[in-house]
């Protein structure tokens, strides 16, 4: 029972696999117009740095905080936004897609078959404080220190829709990070008994901010890829009713194969 229940999978897996192929491979109709935010939210949860908040209605409070803020009062939103979507749009054509903009609107939907619309309906960075915990043992003591690390945290939402098709639409949320580095070790003094833990930090460079916004344009692109391939699954599946609860694929452009998408490595759907 156990065998033919493992074989039953296998040759569903294989069958998935096969259909994700051929939707990589015929890359003529996949056609998408990428509209861009209208602006970027910031947001500074660095509290503490007010002596007072109840004094402050919440936009007094926003901006103080945005003015004291270490990295977003140099965020140039524009730079920020064209590295985001310049290799968002670009991985998007490396993987087969006819991109456009809102200024060629009318050409987009000339005759376009299997068109979808991306609207970046949001983005927010977020300035706050992660506490970093470092730990090693001597002996039958563990010894631990916390090191607080600035962080940049930048939120996206996706509103993705086939053309001409409102029910087709879903709403999609996705994140990532970074913080300052930090070199640490721990040193034990064998006469004392003493134990010291010495470290470093390294601030974050303005110019990795910007990269941050390159990294999360080139992978989700990667995400809409996978989001439309599965769908394409879908709807060739539908009489084997398809469990996508279980299943989700990847595509690796670069590794050139296909493989069971991680759930931190895709797009969170939003009800």
């Amino acid at each position: 029972m156990l065998f033919t229940l493992i074989a039953v999978m296998t040759s569903s897996c294989s069958v998935e696999k096969k259909i994700a192929r051929e939707y990589i491979k015929n890359d003529s109709t996949r056609t998408v117009l990428v509209i861009p935010p209208d602006y970027i939210f910031k947001k500074s949860l660095k509290e503490w740095q007010l002596d007072s908040l109840d004094d402050l209605d919440e936009l007094a409070r926003d901006s103080l905080l945005l003015e004291r803020s270490m990295f977003l009062k140099n965020i140039n939103d524009s730079l920020f936004l064209y590295h985001y979507l310049a290799n968002y749009v670009t991985e998007l054509q490396m993987l087969g897609f006819d991109v456009y903009g809102e200024d060629s609107l009318m050409s987009f939907l000339s005759g376009r078959s299997n068109a979808f619309i991306v609207n970046i309906a949001q983005m927010e960075i977020e300035e706050y404080i992660m506490p970093i915990r470092e730990e090693e043992q001597f002996g039958d003591y563990v010894y631990y220190e916390e090191v607080d690390l600035n962080a940049i945290n930048l939120n996206s939402w996706f509103e993705i829709s086939r053309v001409n098709e409102d029910e087709d639409k879903a709403l999609f949320f996705a994140s990532h990070y970074l913080t300052d580095e930090m070199e640490g070790y721990f040193r034990y003094y064998f006469f004392t008994g003493e134990v010291n833990f010495n470290y470093e930090v390294d601030t974050i460079p303005m110019q990795n901010v910007y990269r941050l916004a390159s990294l999360a344009g080139y992978t989700y692109a990667g995400y809409t890829f996978d989001y439309l391939m599965n769908k394409y699954i879908d709807k060739r599946m539908e009489s084997e009713k398809r469990d996508r609860s279980k299943i989700y694929y990847h595509y690796s452009r670069r590794g050139k194969y296909i493989d069971e998408a991680d759930e931190n490595e895709r797009f969170i759907p939003m009800e």
